[in-house]
């Protein structure tokens, strides 16, 4: 009854004009158009997507379809009801700054006193964290707030991240369908910095790239004032549109005051933020710096690369030995090259202890040898040499659009209108991405041959492929290489609207025979069909490799066969080749042969946006 009471307070007292102490009635309408006012009060969302757990977010009714009402209706709680503004900082700020006439009652928030002190904060940084194929929900990546105490480490650092609120136990699929639908509420969340180190970094061996924010000590404040404001909202959560991505865009807009939604996009990625802000940079500079954190293993194998030769024999042969061993194969060293070899060696059993649970009772004492001759040799500081990543913002972007030539065996010379929705490929220009593997999602090939119209040459909703490429060869540091497909498809290159539903799959392991250079082996598997009645089931065997001979010129090679299990008599032999030359970001030219029941040989120039 008192809530109800107060509403309807601040109900009549909202449609009352407001006066200055001049008398001068103030333009409400001007402040309340202001894009920075519509976006504290996620005016775009719908109430749909916009819930909050607490009834009074709005003020005003339908206050997120009427600004200007929602304004008056602020304005009258704050000199009525004073404690709300405690419940609504950021509003304050907004409106002291903007209605610097209006003066309300002095009032106390010690909650949210203690709030700002425990954050502490001298500066603030976006981290985007790399995507992580084990999981769907991190495919794409993440991105997250990270405000800045100015400690060394920072791992005490307060974070603010989007996510949805999932069932610890929630099946994958279920989550998914979810996750595109909005079955999901999500929310901002608070944790310390060393949770999503410990998560990203050093459990799912995910890179880091923190991009230290040009913002002001009023800008972060007012940040920290509309995320308190947030603090017991939930929004529908979308997989592809409203994620942490679309809400840190709409956050950052608050301060920055420049559009960070990448326009013209079916979908929005962490990778399109890091995108916008580059792009603006020339008009405001939105960050200062680019700061790399590798993870668990990309620390490893940037140590592993710096060592010698005869050093890294000596690594393998102590993983080889006995414990009581390793003192004889580090005393053939130099105390120099000694301490390069046991500080290998001590990421790397961080690194086997963290991707297995647990070292075995050989490998502990194999690392406590170490560290026995480490504590005998002087204390002096290994220097490594910091290796130089291009950061992600300088990959491709994601959504791709492209006009193909093809010369094929099924009828001639043919246009193919080409159409990705997400993300990357193998041939991809991709820091900041999983090297050596691929993630694709809708893609379309239209095809047009003279006197047959427009076919669907190729219709793929998901493609994923995964080498899992191990950089360094030591033992445990392997995984299986693996591939998923599935979508719609022409069966061969010697027929025209011969499609079918497929699904591709092949599991088999990778090597690295240079930094640029990857090869791999596998046991594949294929099932089409091209109604619901039956279809074909294929077994068989495939190699491959993919070559960044240079940041511009980019190869791949796939051979394969494979054998009809419920048709004897029919095999399939392909062979695929593809080149990419890139231009510039946002342009690249490919070519493509495809042997596969007939030839098909395509030129294909793809804009990327």
């Amino acid at each position: 009854m008192y809530s109800f009471f107060i509403r309807c307070c601040i109900f009549l007292l909202s449609t009352v004009p407001i006066a200055s102490a001049a008398g001068v009635t103030l333009d409400l309408e001007s402040a309340a158009s202001q894009s920075v006012w519509k976006q504290l009060l996620h005016a775009e969302q719908t109430a749909v997507s916009l819930n909050a757990s607490d009834e009074n977010f709005y003020l005003a009714e339908n206050g997120f379809k009427y600004p200007q009402a929602e304004l008056k209706a602020t304005i009258s709680a704050f000199k009525n009801e004073p404690t709300s503004q405690c419940q609504f900082p950021a509003r304050k700020l907004f409106i002291n700054k903007h209605l610097p006439e209006l003066s309300f009652p002095d009032v106390k928030c010690p909650q949210y006193q203690e709030y700002l002190d425990a954050f502490s904060t001298q500066s603030a940084s976006l981290i985007f964290a790399s995507g992580y194929l084990g999981n769907p929900a991190s495919m794409f990546g993440h991105v997250f707030l990270k405000f800045n105490s100015g400690s060394e480490e920072g791992l005490l650092d307060n974070t603010f991240s989007y996510g949805a609120k999932v069932p610890t136990d929630e099946n994958k699929l279920v989550y998914i369908t979810k996750g595109i639908f909005g079955g999901y509420q999500g929310k901002f969340s608070n944790q310390k910095y060393h949770h999503h180190h410990l998560t990203y970094s050093e459990t799912e061996l995910r890179d880091m790239w923190e991009y230290k924010l040009n913002l002001s000590q009023e800008d972060i404040q007012f940040l920290l004032a509309h995320l308190w404001e947030l603090e017991n909202a939930t929004m529908t959560y979308y997989f592809f549109e409203q994620n942490c991505a679309y809400q840190l865009a709409k956050l950052l807009g608050l301060v920055f005051d420049k559009p960070l939604i990448a326009p013209n996009k079916i979908w929005v990625m962490p990778f399109d933020l890091v995108v916008m802000m580059q792009r603006h940079q020339s008009e405001r500079v939105m960050f200062s710096d680019v700061i790399y954190h590798g993870s668990r293993q990309q620390t490893l194998y940037d140590r592993w690369q710096q060592l010698k030769p005869r050093e890294q024999q000596v690594i393998l042969t102590i993983l080889e030995s006995a414990p009581q061993d390793t003192h004889q194969q580090l005393a053939s060293l130099t105390d120099a090259s000694a301490i390069r070899v046991i500080d290998t060696l001590y990421d790397y059993f961080a690194f086997i202890e963290q991707k297995e649970d647990d070292l075995t009772d050989t490998q502990k004492a194999q690392k406590r040898q170490a560290m026995i001759k480490r504590f005998s040799m002087a204390p002096v500081k290994t220097s490594w040499d910091v290796v130089k990543r291009r950061p992600p913002h300088e990959a491709q972007d994601t959504t791709r659009i492209g006009l193909a030539l093809h010369d094929s065996s099924a009828g001639g010379m043919a246009g193919e209108l080409n159409f990705r929705a997400n993300y990357y490929d193998l041939l991809t220009l991709n820091p900041g991405r999983i090297p050596y593997s691929e993630l694709t999602t809708f893609n379309l090939r239209l095809r047009y041959l003279e006197g047959e119209g427009v076919s669907i040459k190729e219709f793929t909703p998901v493609r994923i492929i995964n080498l899992n490429a191990s950089e360094s060869g030591l033992p445990l540091d392997s995984n299986w290489a693996w591939k998923l497909a599935f979508g719609y498809r022409d069966q061969a290159n010697n027929c025209v609207d011969c499609g079918a539903g497929y699904i591709d799959s092949f599991i088999g392991k990778s090597w690295v025979f240079r930094h640029n250079l990857v090869g791999y082996a596998a046991l594949s598997t294929s099932i089409t069909s091209s109604n619901l009645n039956g279809g074909f089931i294929a077994v068989g065997s495939e190699v491959g490799g993919v070559a960044h001979v240079t940041p511009e010129i980019a190869m791949s090679l796939t051979v394969g066969q494979q054998w009809f299990v419920n048709q004897p008599s029919k095999d399939l032999h392909y062979l695929s080749m593809s080149a990419r030359y890139l231009i510039n970001q946002r342009w690249d030219v490919r070519v493509n042969i495809d042997n596969k029941q007939g030839t098909d040989f395509g030129v294909l120039i793809s804009h990327y946006y």
